[in-house]
């Protein structure tokens, strides 16, 4: 009985530590006045590297958790494929904004 309540105390533990952090509730986010372009975050008031190109749908938070401030949550038009667009770049083309 004793092994029974151990077992059951480290997974409540693990599962609680697992939702606390939220290891898959988000990808990395750019930073306030950042957005995502190639591999890396840059300014949204200045010129992009050359040969770099914006990138929409790159480090974002989930579809799932899109409700935080400065993401909107879009969805491919004919389908039903949901992602996260950051708001400071333009929706992509063949998808909408979900209201």
């Amino acid at each position: 009985m004793l092994a029974l309540a151990g077992i059951a105390t480290v997974a409540a533990l693990g599962l609680g530590l697992l939702r606390a952090f939220d290891p898959m509730g988000d990808e990395w986010q750019c930073s306030d006045g950042e957005a995502p372009a190639g591999n890396d975050c840059y300014p949204v008031d200045e010129p992009l590297p050359a040969g770099v190109r914006w990138d929409p749908l790159g480090n974002r938070p989930m579809s799932y958790n899109c409700d935080k401030d400065g993401w909107t949550l879009i969805e491919q038009d004919g389908g039903d494929q949901q992602d996260c667009l950051n708001d400071h770049l333009p929706l992509p083309a063949g998808w909408h904004r979900v209201d």
